[in-house]
């Protein structure tokens, strides 16, 4: 069983296109091939040796056809399925009628015509209306002829049976095997974008959120309203940063920015957010909180921070850091307002972070 599921499978388990179609025409045309099989007893039982070799020649075509899908040619074999297909379905017609079932197989041509080629939408619809054409034509054949042979009642229900079950097993392959890489193809695609919006949104080194997704992040927490207290930021710099690239090399200040943003990260999930505003500035934004709480919330973020043991080849790093923080007016229902509120209040916490830096560093300036 593994090996002739090997065989099926054999060059059409990729997702690309041509595989795809590889994949349909093969297990079509194998499936013809076993109807025709079945077709070969059931006439050769009936003593109709003559309806036998024509299926015999039917089951020769679609072979060759599933043998073409291992050379890479599907157009071709394509092509003989359906002309195959519709020469035994006209056959099937003038002999035994209408009622034999036959005509069920112009809908597998029909939505092999969309998702068996690679031809424009608008060939793809020619195509499509050759096989309706192909159908009324059997249709008007049905009407204004009689059939060589009229099928009893048994006979006829088994005709429509093998055939009403051919086409329904050909067009689950076909529309199973499309939808279901055309599935993974938009959760491939889906998954990519997560991505994509991630690397926008976030700083690639720390994975905090940069600072255009951080302001953004900050107007839709205004936005949704919702405090009874309000809403402090704060920027922190790290003290002597420039000493710790030059002293221990980028690559040690780029674990130490990795470290404080994990930090910053777990310790910010109980009041807002953390934003990587640049080089070694980190923007804090306070969630329905007061000045004073988030003096005291950021003093004790400081103090976690002088604790931290950063390490880089065996070398710890001290590491400080200077804030200053003040609070944002959110009264009002203007998005652009809010922005500029938002940017006065972070040059305000800037200017008192600077008084900060220029009074000793390692400290909170409210």
């Amino acid at each position: 069983m593994g090996k002739l599921t090997d065989i099926i499978f054999k060059d059409a388990s990729g997702a690309n296109e041509s595989n795809r179609v590889s994949y349909i025409v093969r297990i079509n045309s194998l499936m013809m091939c076993c109807y025709f099989i079945i077709w070969i007893a059931v006439f050769g039982i009936s003593g109709k040796f003559v309806s036998s070799g024509m299926c015999l020649l039917g089951l020769a075509a679609y072979a060759f056809s599933t043998r073409l899908t291992y050379k890479g040619y599907n157009t071709a074999a394509l092509g003989i399925y359906s002309f195959v297909t519709i020469l035994w379905m006209l056959l099937f017609v003038i002999q035994w009628g209408w009622d034999c079932g036959i005509q069920h197989f112009v809908f597998v041509l029909l939505v092999l015509a969309f998702v068996g080629t690679y031809r424009s939408f608008k060939e793809k619809l020619l195509l499509s209306a050759g096989v309706f054409l192909i159908r009324m034509l059997l249709y008007i054949y049905h009407i204004g002829h009689e059939p060589v042979e009229v099928l009893s009642k048994p006979i006829s229900i088994t005709f429509q049976i093998i055939n009403i079950a051919s086409v329904f097993f050909s067009l689950i392959v076909i529309l199973s095997i499309f939808t279901r890489d055309k599935l993974a193809t938009e959760a491939k695609l889906a998954q990519y974008n997560r991505q994509l919006k991630k690397v926008a949104e976030h700083d690639h080194l720390t994975g905090l959120l940069n600072r255009r997704s951080g302001m953004e992040e900050t107007i839709g927490r205004i936005m949704r309203g919702g405090f009874t207290t309000g809403l402090c930021v704060a920027i922190g710099d790290i003290d002597h940063f420039k000493h710790v690239n030059d002293t221990y090399g980028h690559e040690a200040g780029d674990e130490v920015l990795k470290s404080l943003a994990k930090l910053f990260e777990e310790y910010m999930s109980n009041y807002g957010i953390a934003v990587r505003w640049g080089g070694e500035e980190f923007v804090f934004v306070f969630d329905d909180i007061n000045l004073d709480d988030a003096f005291v919330a950021l003093d004790s973020l400081r103090h976690k921070i002088s604790g931290l043991e950063i390490y880089w080849k065996d070398i710890k790093i001290p590491v400080t850091m200077t804030f200053g923080v003040t609070d944002v007016n959110v009264n009002t229902a203007s998005t652009d307002d809010i922005e500029k509120h938002i940017e006065q209040a972070i040059d305000e916490a800037d200017k008192k972070l600077y008084i900060g830096k220029e009074s000793g560093r390692n400290k909170v300036v409210i």
